[in-house]
């Protein structure tokens, strides 16, 4: 058995393990691999062992869920087979208080934090099992990319605020949060999982999960593929979408455990897709794009003399063309390429102290141009990036933790290519270089067997996106808002962008109702945010053409305000959750006029599930009611960028599962059932779908 946790050792572990909560750490030392090899941790045992999920997102080591010093939603395998769903996006909204869900097309999603909601959201960081999947070219997920099997995923673990450990794990972009997402290992779990599902909007999907397995080392290969039609409806006259929305992915992962302390891994996947996404970027628009992407990892797990060292290593590509429809702007291509090496050491002092140093080296470079009549150069932007990172945890008594961790990060950025020769900024300008500094605290106090409290400080960086800080985009309009050229420039001067969120969390266990509460008010101020085209240069002219040029820009601060309340439990088939959250955003004029982050997303937001299993038969409901909303969008030559309201609005979903018997199980689910089409946002209503669903496991 791998590291040495043996089966004749549990009944023993668990005993201690309920007289000593510091005994995790000792126990899941023995089979720990870091934040990053999320895959080499046997999740199974370690929740078995102690009657709860266990995740490394909130530190980057073992905890059990109810020891984590951040707020902190897991949302189950199981939960995830309950919503019916295929989307990632909509499982996170169904479940996770304070998350709000923008969707502008039937593929298309962003997913806002605590009031803080926009295409292209900047401030979430996502991963799967440890790899960061966040772009940084205009700073956003591409959620339609990811190459995930919705059915090969343990869990999803969800952290608000920049009250996370994982700002010094992973330094930029977890500012509002952190979204990770873990699949099945291939070492300790053998999943074998096929799925078919076709519903309305002529969508058809299908995706499969197959483990081969020595006495020493796992494999896993998924493959899966997406198509439907667009939704029919429009919010601007340029809204239409030529695109059949597509996905399509494959991936191998596999570990070898070459001896006892010892494990090496390693991960490919390839994924395309077709989008009519939302952006934020050129004027609240939508575009049509094209994503093609693909990544390669290898790293090792050691659990050492000196601790538990743990190295990690990972290339992603991501090609993307867009298309501007709503404005007529000209299809451009843009390349990133990031490159990420990480080392660190987990070691213990004593029974009560748990460190963990670390170093990481990142390299990106980002690309981007048009044809070569319309752009004959090609810009290049390059950043390297050093950092350096620690923790420490102190587990005071059997009652009392506090967890501390820092990141210090070094960037340096210069232009590798050719900038458009009207350039603003001189090429030169462009060597730069950022130091900052993110830092999380927590402490929690177990008052009683029933109740816990937690009190937490964060400090998130966003740097900014390399659109912004050095992009040089010649954007052509000549559609049906009128014929306009701009020219895009990124700044080499602009600031990071600064987080800082303050927390108090409350949960307590009911055994009397079978349900545990959790109270969590915060407080949030964001500072220096970063607006993508926002200084207007005087018109520059060449011999041909004229051209205005916009600059990014530091712009100003806001203020978040909020908590939420939740209600979740379970008894006799029967499982229920229910949640209240208000996000109060109070912004600076500036940032009102050109970002409007106080009314992009509702200040209440009510959710309510409801389940029930008997014998075969699975029954979940869920509910969801919203206030009212404005978002920016460009609505064409005569008003441009003007906030767009929509209505408080409610959607109600359903689900029916039964098993045929142990291997198969058939499925009819149904989203937005209250209505044959919702306006959620500024941009086109969600239609009605139904889906029909057939899953094997093996």
């Amino acid at each position: 058995m791998p590291f040495l946790l043996t089966d004749s050792a549990l009944p023993n572990i668990r005993r201690i393990a309920k007289e000593a909560p510091r005994f995790l750490v000792l126990v899941t030392g023995l089979c720990y691999a870091g934040p990053v090899g999320a895959q080499l941790i046997d999740y199974g045992s370690m929740q078995a062992l102690f009657g709860e999920p266990v995740t490394t997102s909130a530190t980057g080591i073992p905890q059990r869920a109810s020891d984590v010093p951040v707020n902190m939603t897991i949302i189950t395998a199981d939960e995830i087979r309950q919503s019916g769903t295929r989307s990632l996006p909509q499982v996170i909204g169904l479940y996770v208080p304070g998350v709000d869900i923008m969707r502008g097309a039937e593929n298309s999603y962003d997913i806002g934090i605590r009031g803080y909601q926009q295409p292209f959201q900047p401030g979430l960081l996502v991963l799967v099992d440890g790899r960061q999947v966040f772009v940084g070219d205009y700073s956003r997920t591409i959620w339609d990319n990811l190459p995930v099997n919705i059915d090969d995923v343990r869990q999803i673990e969800v952290v608000k605020g920049a009250s996370s450990a994982f700002s010094s794990l992973y330094g930029s972009n977890a500012g509002y949060g952190v979204i990770n997402i873990i699949t099945y290992s291939p070492l300790y779990d053998k999943d074998n999982v096929a799925n078919i599902t076709v519903g309305t909007q002529n969508t058809i999907s299908g995706d499969g999960t197959a483990t081969l397995k020595g006495d020493s080392w796992g494999s896993k290969f998924t493959v899966g593929g997406f198509n439907a039609n667009e939704f029919d409806t429009t919010r601007t006259p340029a809204d239409s979408a030529p695109f059949k929305p597509m996905h399509s992915y494959m991936v191998n992962s596999s570990v070898l455990q070459v001896s006892p302390t010892f494990q090496v891994n390693t991960d490919l996947n390839y994924s395309e897709s077709r989008s009519n996404t939302t952006d934020n970027v050129d004027g609240f628009i939508i575009g049509d794009q094209t994503t093609t992407s693909y990544s390669a990892s290898a790293g090792f797990n050691w659990q050492s003399p000196y601790g538990v060292i743990t190295n990690s290593n990972y290339v992603n590509s991501n090609l993307s063309t867009i298309a501007e429809l709503s404005d007529g702007g000209a299809p451009y291509n843009q390349s990133t390429q990031l490159y990420v090496s990480q080392l660190q050491d987990q070691f213990t002092v004593g029974s009560d102290h748990t460190f963990r140093v670390g170093m990481e080296y990142r390299f990106q470079t980002f690309s981007y141009g048009y044809d070569a009549e319309l752009e004959p150069i090609s810009p290049k932007l390059n950043e390297n990036n050093y950092s350096i990172n620690g923790m420490w945890l102190w587990q005071i008594n059997d009652k009392l933790s506090l967890t501390n961790a820092v990141r210090i990060d070094s960037q340096r950025m210069y232009e590798a290519g050719q900038l458009w020769p009207l350039g603003v900024i001189p090429a030169n300008e462009y060597t730069q270089t950022n130091n900052a500094w993110s830092g999380n605290s927590g402490i929690v106090y177990k008052v009683t067997d029933k109740d816990t409290i937690g009190a937490s400080y964060g400090r998130g960086v966003l740097l900014p996106s390399m659109l912004s800080n050095g992009g040089n985009i010649l954007q052509v309009f000549n559609g049906s808002f009128g014929a306009n050229i701009i020219d895009g420039e990124g700044n080499p001067y602009l600031k990071p962008t600064i987080v800082e969120n303050y927390e108090l969390n409350y949960t307590r266990n009911m055994p009397n109702v079978y349900s545990t509460v959790r109270v969590s008010p915060y407080y949030m101020h964001t500072k220096d945010i970063v607006d993508p085209y926002f200084t207007s240069g005087n018109p520059i002219t060449d011999a041909v053409n004229t051209y205005t040029p916009e600059i990014s820009e530091n712009i100003g601060s806001s203020n978040g305000y909020g908590g939420e309340i939740e209600l979740k439990g379970s008894n006799a088939g029967f499982r229920w959750a229910t949640s209240y959250s208000f996000a109060y955003v109070k912004d600076d004029s500036v940032v009102y006029a050109n970002n409007d982050y106080q009314g992009s997303a509702p200040e209440s937001h009510v959710r309510l599930l409801l389940g029930y299993t008997t014998g075969p038969w699975e029954f979940d409901s869920n509910g969801q009611y919203l206030t009212s909303t404005s978002i920016l969008r460009n609505t064409g030559p005569t008003l441009g960028v003007v906030p767009v309201n929509v209505e408080g609005y409610y959607s109600v979903g359903a689900r029916i599962g039964y098993a045929i018997n142990d291997h198969f199980t058939i499925a009819l689910t149904g989203t937005n059932l209250s209505q044959a089409y919702t306006e959620e946002s500024a941009y086109p209503a969600i239609e009605r779908q139904v889906f029909l669903s057939l899953t094997g496991k093996l």
